[in-house]
């Protein structure tokens, strides 16, 4: 019998006659709402759907079809920003004062902007802290009851600041060889700490948000980064800390050496944006200030990756939602890129309008010449043309251009701060951006993204893998099992073709795991671990399946495997105290549980597992102790709970996987 298939049920042969089915019924009437919906940028075809090669007699020309083109081995050497200052000392002096010169630092070496700041604020039943002690700098997190006293907390040393400081800063801390944020960030407008954007304390939001390699890739100069793991660095993770001249212009190694006069070791490598194609141009700024809806990373390729020179689609196939409007007119929170090119002054321009029209990438104008600056940059295009504002108004506005044409919009997705307005329009918007992926739409759905399209078609291998995984994660989302079933359809003959690309397969392993299938996940995480055997998700998930079906000794080397390669995440420990108690091994049971109310001291299931654990054992004052503690807690829960309209879950909750945390970008 299957590890994991399920017991039988009145209707399942029904069902499943119904699954067999979805996928023919489908193929008639517009196959996958992602897939066909889209532009299609491929000037040629290989079979009659889009993204659909046409089937070969035989089975191994039918692979190939499908087989992904990896990318070969990236070439040059980083040396720093620190190599280039002997020749451009100027423009390195000038570049380090600006947002992304600034970009991260070490917690005891940044600039100390929040000095001044309270240290202290509350939110949703929480009381935050930051305290300092010298250069050492921790946050606090404490549950505090009806009278304001603490029932639990916790204190993390805080090791990194990210962001320059000219919007805010969030905070991180370094953890086993991974990154985790905390949840106070410290925001400019009103010099205050406030909850980290994306933050939800009602959520169990805590110090447990992992820090992926796209946000770093963004925000840090060079990372040492663990290839073959994902979301891993080596120690020390950074080799420079800020984003830096090689960000831009490659990897300086043999320039440096061209330029020392060791011309042997061949040609001047660096490269200058300004003389690159349009696309290639604007894909060193679009490749951190361009946010899509989703954004897949090509296969064998990092964050990393991207050189300048390259494409955006080069790493990452990169999908937009549609349009940077709500349906009531209002902004949607869409990157500063996707407003510009929605932007007539772009359009005029046939795409020529890109990032270093207006911005010097190597220096920000002073805050009393900033009019003057952006005017004269408005001006190289506008100069036969008069500003028809009356004197007055511009007088009122210091004769501004971005006063009344790149306004500034209150932005949702990062609590306290605005960004311009780069649609750039006559008449100044009224309203403000919304939330992530906010329509106006009922219900808040999203619109279905398009492919963003850089001049360079994807191979359709690419494109249907790309679009597969988008779909499969959105099916997942909205639990919507007639695009699930689609999506893994789209996935299967990729998957199939590509074993080594683990993507596709994960993609495929969720979507029966929300479908109720375990029995078709399973293979497929085992398959992920025999080429990746720390992949966190593929352990975890083969740990809960066993744990669900009562298979105890089994899910314990799978949960062993993940605490070795990820010991920080709360769940995973209530996870393996609730294995080992169901094995017998109760002093092992407490001692994991115990350390997951160190991870997370909010998780009620834990006090009140703890609780029943020592009463059994005749530790009447240990299960006395943990049963206070949990109803104090319950009680701000309940209190916290109904306050709220969300309908989200609260810190208990201890039946599955974390929920997915907001990709949202931190502060700048």
């Amino acid at each position: 019998m299957n590890d994991f298939a399920p017991k039988p049920q009145s209707g399942s042969v029904i069902r499943s006659l119904l699954f067999a089915l979805i996928p023919l019924a489908l193929a008639g009437g517009g196959l996958l709402w992602l897939q066909l919906r889209q532009p299609d940028p491929n000037p040629a075809r290989l079979g009659p759907e889009k993204g659909e090669p046409v089937a070969s007699q035989h089975p191994g020309e039918a692979a190939n079809l499908w087989k992904l083109q990896l990318p070969g081995p990236l070439t040059g050497e980083f040396v720093g920003s620190q190599a280039c200052r002997a020749c451009h000392a100027e423009i390195v002096e000038q570049y380090s004062k600006t947002g992304m010169g600034r970009s991260f630092a070490m917690v005891s070496d940044a600039s100390p902007l929040e000095a001044k700041a309270a240290p202290e604020f509350t939110a949703a039943g929480r009381r935050y802290r930051v305290q300092t002690d010298g250069t050492a700098v921790a946050h606090v997190e404490e549950f505090v009851d009806e009278v304001g006293e603490p029932i639990c907390g916790q204190t993390v040393p805080i090791q990194y600041a990210m962001g320059s400081g000219l919007k805010g800063r969030s905070y991180l801390f370094e953890h086993g060889g991974a990154l985790f944020m905390s949840p106070i960030s410290w925001y400019s407008a009103g010099n205050r700490f406030d909850l980290s954007p994306g933050y939800r304390p009602e959520q169990g939001d805590r110090f447990e948000r992992r820090i992926t390699s796209r946000c770093l890739s963004c925000h840090v100069g060079n990372v040492n980064a663990i290839r073959a793991e994902l979301d891993r660095f080596e120690s020390p993770p950074f080799s420079e800390l800020s984003i830096g001249c090689e960000r831009c212009h490659g990897p300086g190694g043999a320039h440096v050496r061209h330029h020392s006069g060791d011309v042997g070791n061949g040609a001047d490598s660096i490269v200058n944006p300004r003389r690159l194609p349009v696309e290639q141009r604007e894909a060193v700024c679009n490749q951190c200030h361009l946010l899509g809806a989703e954004e897949i990373l090509r296969a064998g390729r990092s964050d990393f990756d991207f050189r300048p020179g390259m494409r955006l689609s080069d790493i990452w196939s990169l999908f937009l939602e549609p349009g940077t409007t709500r349906d009531d007119g209002t902004l949607r929170a869409v990157s500063q890129v996707e407003q510009m090119r929605d932007s007539r002054c772009y359009r005029r321009s046939k795409g020529e309008l890109g990032c270093t029209s207006c911005h010097d990438p190597h220096s920000q104008p002073e805050p009393a010449g900033r009019d003057e600056y952006y005017r004269a940059r408005c001006q190289a295009c506008h100069a036969d043309r008069g500003c028809t504002a009356g004197p007055d108004l511009r007088a009122e506005r210091g004769d501004s251009c971005i006063a009344c044409h790149m306004s500034a919009l209150t932005d949702q997705d990062i609590p306290h701060v605005s960004q311009s307005d780069h649609s750039i329009p006559r008449v100044p918007r009224s309203g403000q951006a919304g939330p992530p992926g906010s329509t106006g739409l009922a219900g808040g759905s999203r619109r279905q993204p398009t492919l963003f399209y850089d001049g360079q078609a994807l191979p359709d291998p690419d494109l249907q893998r790309a679009r597969g995984i988008v779909a499969a994660k959105r099916a997942a989302e909205s639990v919507d099992e007639q695009q699930l079933v689609a999506a893994i359809r789209m996935l299967e003959r990729v998957a199939a073709a590509n074993p080594d690309d683990l993507a596709p397969a994960a993609a495929i392993a969720r979507c029966y795991e929300v479908l109720g299938k375990p029995a078709d996940a399973a293979p497929l995480w085992r398959e992920i671990l025999l080429r990746d055997p720390v992949n966190e998700e593929a352990l975890l998930s083969m740990a809960q399946m066993h744990q669900r079906v009562g298979q105890f000794p089994e899910a314990l080397p799978f949960i062993d495997s993940f605490l070795k390669t990820n010991d920080w995440l709360s769940h995973a420990h209530g996870l393996r105290a609730q294995v080992r108690e169901r094995m017998g091994a109760l002093p092992d049971a407490l001692k994991s549980a115990q350390i997951a109310l160190e991870r997370d001291p909010t998780r009620v299931s834990a006090y009140r597992w703890l609780e029943e654990a020592y009463r059994r054992s005749g530790q009447a004052e240990l299960a006395e102790t943990y049963r206070s503690t949990r109803e104090r807690l319950e009680r701000v829960l309940a209190r916290k709970n109904s306050d709220s309209s969300t309908g989200n879950r609260s810190p208990e909750s201890s039946d599955g996987r974390q929920d997915a945390t907001p990709q949202v970008s931190p502060p700048k």
